[in-house]
């Protein structure tokens, strides 16, 4: 079962980590859907951005994931030169997360594809972008009004820009019949 009922932006990070942990020359590092905001020569993005639920209990579903992974490498020699930059860093990446459960309630990391995303933009600049996918399940049990409540809050408070205060609000309902 899942500890904590973030286990998307969990398992993002403990990904994230991994990876500049065991690959000092990614200097440059997010948690995010696309690299427009990392400028460096070698640099990862890492994001959960699908998912499907299959009931497994009573109040149990277990979703299963896709961990995508943004690789970018910059050489302005040539495209072959970034082939050989980038093809080992792709090899690298997979062996780090291969069967990794990163220390959370989640199922072992799988491969499941890569592949090159570099737009003409990027590739008039010097740069390769390859897009790593794997898999990876955790369970969810229905929660409590009380929990709901707690995570809808925790969203919220990103939405508030510092010195906002969240406001209580409440709505009274009168039905007749």
């Amino acid at each position: 079962m899942a500890d904590q009922p973030d286990m998307l932006t969990a398992i993002e990070q403990a990904t994230l980590t991994r990876l500049t942990d065991k690959i000092p020359a990614l200097k440059s590092a997010g948690v995010q859907k696309d690299s427009r905001q990392l400028l460096r020569d070698i640099s990862v993005a890492v994001a959960c951005l699908s998912g499907k639920f299959n009931k497994i209990g009573q109040a149990i579903w277990r979703n299963e994931c896709t961990v995508s992974v943004l690789l970018k490498f910059k050489n302005m020699q040539s495209e072959e030169a970034r082939r050989k930059g980038i093809n080992p860093l792709v090899v690298a990446a997979v062996q780090i997360l291969l069967g990794q459960k990163l220390g959370l309630a989640i199922g072992p990391l799988h491969a499941v594809m890569f592949r090159d995303v570099t737009s003409e933009e990027k590739y008039d600049a010097g740069v390769i972008e390859y897009l790593l996918e794997f898999s990876t399940w955790f369970d969810i049990r229905q929660l409590e009004e009380e929990a709901l409540g707690d995570l809808i809050t925790m969203a919220i408070d990103y939405l508030l820009k510092p010195g906002d205060d969240a406001i209580d609000a409440s709505d009274t309902l009168t039905t007749t019949v």
